[in-house]
């Protein structure tokens, strides 16, 4: 294996982490919602699921739905939700046959759903340390070293080898074997992100250089990686193709990797990015306009990408974007009570309905929200959003070093220098700014506690021993050296109200890792029920069309967080500003029309409007114009 990369870090593993105060609640409102009700719900994932041995659907969604139940139930120590994902895995550890292949006989010859039930048993050896699972994993490999000299990988496998060889690598960091010629074989087969990622293609949405109607009128949907770079413009394949160049650097030392992907990084978010950290495509790389969509399948897999980056470079400013697309895009693309969800998010969305609107390819339904709004990946893969976060909380950076990297009520318990630690992360953070590291239990002197201070906070406080002490940025990380129990940490991170600027100098309001919009009243409607769960169209019934003063102050108001963490009616922070109307900024295809270049000319009174966290939006203007006063 590679070693040139000292800066590795480590995850820790499933058991030694639990989630805690609000982070809890939304995973416990996840299992009372869909995840734990798709089984009964969905055919696609039910009794008949080809990954039961049954004849119902065998490819991604089973192993999609089980890469979010699986970690949740566990966490949640939901015994019921626990078994039934383990039905899926044992049936799964019985299927290989004697090649090593392995899942559902109708769809032996695909590679990319093997990819994903790898990704699930991982998770699952963390939890049970079943040697099944190691058997399983060398059978497989094995199969593949022979099958694809025979049977290369094509479309979405080949898309998406990244995701193998991060199965590949966990495998050979648990045994010590070295599968470098595998591994070999594999990136002379993938598709290159590293030439995608060094010289970034595509910095105009993809309509600009494909019409997708005269390319279906003329082509069969499997050739269209030939004639548009489909695979390469998928907004999914991208954000998992993230991790790609961060796998190879764990086999190969013959490029910088790191380097590579950050420049893939920055010429996504510049061409393609919005306030949220999400990148829009729909499904296809749609540019930045605030009104093209966002698909939630990249939500997630771009936080998964970007935690197996934190352990490939060890890189603190790859939490910060998990922060963000986990506390922003994330809950925004979800129902409340996690009973409903679009395929599409829009950072300015002031309408969800079912419409035809500027979508590159997909349909009329694709920002309604509902069980399985245009395509069904989406209602499979959402699951993973909340319990992989957890997985990106805390990193080990050697035996006694243990870093806090993603902040989110938690709790540890892990053997650092040789000793049981257990660590309570106490805090409202995203909503506040402070966060009480409170060690429960054990002693342990050599151990090195070391907290990643955001990106975007300028100053610090730090309390311990009963001292407090503000300090600059002019480190990344607070440490502390020596932990013992009834020991307290505490460090606020000074949340400054901030402003970014987008499309069109459009003016986004930040403030710690939340981005803010305006809180439009919702009426929803009922437009359909599938299996006993309601497909909803969202209609605005108070204004939109603000622009923002760039330099009036905005005021503060912190609330209890209720309930539900991520709420429209009792939102967890308010800020409330004045705005003024811009009468010419209207309705275009269905969505918030193209956003006028700010500064803008703007008459007429100021009126209070009111910005709540994006998160706790389903109608909203997130990027506004803005106007000088």
């Amino acid at each position: 294996m590679c070693t040139k990369n000292i800066k590795r870090l480590k995850c820790c593993r499933i058991p030694e982490i639990r989630p805690e105060g609000w982070l809890k609640r939304q995973m416990e409102i996840q299992m009372e919602g869909l995840t734990g009700k798709l089984y009964q719900v969905w055919d696609c994932v039910g009794s008949y699921s080809g990954w039961l041995g049954g004849t119902g659907e065998n490819w991604e969604r089973g192993p999609y739905y089980l890469d979010g139940l699986l970690p949740l139930a566990w966490y949640l120590k939901d015994e019921e939700h626990w078994e039934l994902a383990c039905r899926f895995v044992e049936w799964t550890l019985e299927s290989a046959d004697a090649s090593g292949n392995f899942g559902p006989v109708a769809s032996r010859q695909d590679y990319w759903s093997r990819f994903v039930m790898l990704k699930v048993l991982i998770q699952y050896y963390e939890i049970k340390e079943d040697e099944r699972v190691l058997k399983l994993f060398s059978g497989y490999f094995s199969y593949l070293q022979e099958e694809i000299l025979k049977r290369p990988m094509t479309q979405w496998s080949k898309a998406r080898i990244g995701d193998l060889l991060y199965c590949i690598n966990w495998y050979c960091q648990q045994t010590g074997e070295v599968l470098k010629e595998l591994a070999a074989e594999l990136k002379s087969q993938a598709l290159d992100w590293n030439e995608v990622f060094e010289d970034f293609p595509f910095v105009r949405p993809a309509e600009y250089y494909y019409s997708w109607d005269r390319l279906l009128a003329h082509y069969q949907k499997s050739s269209m990686d030939e004639v548009m770079k489909y695979h390469t413009n998928h907004i999914v394949n991208l954000t998992m193709g993230f991790k790609y160049p961060a796998m190879l650097s764990y086999f190969f030392d013959d490029r910088d990797y790191e380097e590579i992907t950050d420049r893939g990084l920055e010429a996504a978010e510049h061409f393609h990015g919005v306030a949220t950290g999400a990148l829009n495509g729909d499904e296809h790389l749609a540019g930045n306009n605030p009104s093209r969509g966002a698909e939630l399948c990249s939500v997630v897999e771009y936080m998964f990408s970007l935690q197996t980056m934190i352990e490939a470079f060890g890189r603190g400013d790859y939490g910060d974007k998990i922060e963000k697309l986990a506390y922003n895009a994330l809950p925004a693309t979800i129902t409340e009570d996690f009973m409903a969800h679009q395929y599409l998010q829009q950072a300015n969305q002031v309408l969800a309905n079912r419409a035809e609107r500027d979508w590159f390819n997909t349909n009329e339904e694709s920002n309604m929200f509902g069980l399985e709004p245009n395509f069904g990946c989406c209602t499979a893969n959402m699951h993973q959003g909340w319990p992989k976060l957890l997985k990106s909380l805390w990193f080990k950076e050697n035996e006694h070093t243990l870093v806090s990297m993603v902040h989110a009520p938690s709790s540890i318990v892990t053997q650092l220098a040789g000793e049981k630690v257990h660590i309570i992360e106490e805090t409202e953070y995203p909503f506040k700014n402070r966060i009480c590291y409170r060690v429960a239990e054990g002693e342990a002197p050599e151990a090195v506690l070391r907290i990643w201070i955001p990106g975007w906070c300028s100053h610090i406080r730090v309390g311990q021993e009963g001292k407090q002490r503000r300090l600059g940025r002019s480190e990344d990380y607070v440490t502390v050296r020596g932990l013992k129990a009834g020991d307290e940490i505490t460090v606020e991170f000074e949340m400054d109200i901030r402003q970014s600027h987008w499309f069109k100098d459009s003016l986004a309001v930040e403030r710690g890792p939340l981005v803010y919009a305006l809180n439009i009243k919702e009426q929803w409607k009922a437009v359909r029920k599938v299996a006993g769960v309601s497909d909803y169209e969202v209609y605005p019934i108070s204004p939109w069309n603000y622009a923002i003063s760039k330099n009036a102050p905005l005021a503060v108001a912190e609330n209890t967080i209720g309930r539900v963490p991520f709420s429209k009616q009792n939102p967890p922070v308010v800020l409330t500003g004045t705005g003024k109307r811009l009468e010419g900024w209207c309705l275009e295809h269905n969505s918030a029309g193209l956003i006028p270049k700010s500064p803008v000319e703007i008459q007429g009174k100021p009126e209070k409007i009111e910005l709540i966290p994006y998160g706790c939006t389903k109608l909203r203007i997130t990027q506004f114009p803005y106007y000088v006063e």
